[in-house]
C-alpha cells in the first residue's frame, strides 16, 4: 500500500466512512474484497516510522499525547502529525533519543510542555502558522537541532523553551512575539546571531544565559523591551548590538554592571 492508503474490507464499508472521513475525488484500488483509498490530502490523524522501516498509522481524535506514542520510544525515526489531530499534549515525544524529523500539519494549534524536550537526534523542526504559543520547555535539550522556522503568529516563547540546544546557530524572533520566557534559550552555546521583533516588550531572567557563541543581536523595537540584570549572563565579548535609528531604553541594556551588554563589551549600532 501507498503511504496514504487506508484498507477497508468492502466497497460499502468505505462509502459509509466517506461522510466521516474521507474526502471527495480520492482514487481506488481493489483487490478481491478489499478496498484502498487514497486521499488527498489525506485526512490522518498520527503516522510514526520506526527505524525498521515500519509505518503505524495512530488512530485518534483530537490530542496526540505521550500515552499513543510511548510503546514506540526506542524505534521511532519520523513522525508526521495530521490534519485530524489538533494538539500535541504535554511529553507526547519526550526523550525519544531516535528522532530524527517530525512534520506537524497546520490543524495542530497547540504544542504542549515538554513535548519534544530531550530529542536529541531532532535536527530540524517547522513550526506551523496554526501555533500561537512555544510553551515550557517543548525543545529543551534537542542537541542536535540546527535550525527552528518560528512563524509570524507566535506571540509567546515559554519558559526553557530551547534551553540546551547546543546546535543552533541563528534565531529569527518574528514581529508577533511579545515575550521571551525565563532561560528561553538558556545554554544555545552554538547560538551566534539573534534578530527579536518589534513587538517583543520583554525578556526574562536568563532567557540568553550561557550562550557563550553569542556575538551579533539585532532588536527591531523603538521602544527597548525590558530586561533583568542575567538576561545577557555570560555571552561573548566584544558583540554588536543592532537597534533602530531613534530608539529609546537600550542604555539599560549596554549598563556596565550585573550582567548587561556593557561588562562585556559589547556596541551598540544605530541603523
Amino acid at each position: 500500500m501507498g503511504k496514504y492508503l487506508r484498507k477497508f474490507e468492502t466497497t460499502a464499508a468505505y462509502d459509509a466512512a466517506k461522510d466521516g472521513l474521507i474526502k471527495p475525488n480520492v482514487s481506488l484500488c481493489e483487490d478481491s474484497n478489499v478496498v484502498y483509498y487514497a486521499p488527498v490530502p489525506p485526512p490522518f490523524f498520527c503516522k510514526l516510522t520506526l527505524n525498521n522501516g515500519e509505518v503505524v498509522d495512530l488512530e485518534g481524535s483530537g490530542e496526540l499525547t505521550s500515552a499513543m506514542t510511548s510503546s514506540y520510544k526506542s524505534t521511532l525515526v519520523s513522525a508526521e502529525i495530521g490534519t485530524l489531530c489538533t494538539s500535541i499534549g504535554s511529553m507526547a515525544f519526550i526523550s525519544f533519543t531516535s528522532l530524527t524529523s517530525i512534520n506537524i500539519l497546520d490543524s495542530v494549534t497547540s504544542i504542549g510542555s515538554f513535548a519534544f524536550a530531550g530529542c536529541s537526534s531532532l535536527t530540524s523542526i517547522a513550526i506551523p502558522y496554526s501555533v500561537t504559543n512555544i510553551g515550557e520547555s517543548v525543545f529543551r535539550d534537542c542537541k542536535g537541532l540546527t535550525s527552528i522556522v518560528i512563524p509570524n503568529g507566535v506571540t509567546s516563547i515559554g519558559s526553557y523553551a530551547f534551553s540546551g540546544c547546543y546546535g543552533l546557530t541563528s534565531v529569527i524572533i518574528p514581529d508577533s512575539v511579545t515575550s521571551i520566557g525565563n532561560s528561553a534559550f538558556y545554554r544555545c552555546s552554538g547560538l551566534t546571531n539573534c534578530t527579536i521583533g518589534n513587538s517583543v516588550t520583554s525578556i526574562d531572567n536568563y532567557a540568553f544565559q550561557d550562550c557563550s557563541g553569542l556575538t551579533s543581536i539585532t532588536s527591531l523595537a523603538m521602544t527597548a523591551p525590558t530586561i533583568t540584570n542575567t538576561t545577557f549572563n555570560s555571552v561573548k565579548t566584544d558583540g554588536t548590538l543592532t537597534v533602530p535609528s531613534g530608539s529609546s531604553g537600550y542604555d539599560v541594556w549596554m549598563g556596565t554592571g550585573d550582567y548587561y551588554l556593557g561588562k562585556y563589551n559589547w556596541t551598540k549600532v544605530e541603523q
